[in-house]
């Protein structure tokens, strides 16, 4: 009985639960209020925007860096999909750990990348705190019943 298919199905199996898994663990889906909290935010950073010129070499220095950034994930995953298909083709345990070799730097790289999405965001909650006035600030309801 060949093995290296069992062990090629078990590793789908498992990239597919860890990219499930993987932003539930790190937190990055969005709870009810933290999603009003983060659109309060962003209105404050749009208005922000509003009253800022535009700098076009920022925006195509940050559009360089997603391309960039793109093109090395698409090269990887080729390269996990090129030496899968290798390791299934030769049934070759060494062609196998090079694609488990590839599968981790590509983990490695999302990570990275998130990151730094994760300081970024924090920057800008940072550097755009809502001005809402608190709840003490406010004056009290009235609530007058029967009428």
């Amino acid at each position: 009985m060949e093995v290296a298919p069992i062990l090629i199905g078990a590793l789908v199996v498992a990239a597919i639960w860890g990219i499930y898994l993987f932003p539930s663990l790190t937190g990055s889906r969005n709870a009810p209020m933290s999603s009003t909290e983060e659109f309060d935010r962003w209105t404050h950073v749009v208005a922000d925007v509003q009253r800022r010129s535009y700098a076009a070499e920022r925006a195509s220095g940050r559009d360089t860096i997603r391309a960039r950034r793109r093109r090395a994930l698409v090269v990887m995953a080729i390269l996990a999909v090129g030496t899968l298909g290798a390791s299934y083709a030769t049934s070759s345990v060494g062609w196998l750990l090079v694609h488990l070799t590839i599968d981790a730097a590509i983990a490695w790289y999302i990570g990275m990348l998130m990151q730094v999405r994760q300081q970024r965001a924090m920057r800008v909650a940072q550097t755009h705190e809502v001005t809402r006035p608190h709840d003490a600030d406010e004056p009290p309801v009235r609530i007058v019943a029967g009428q």
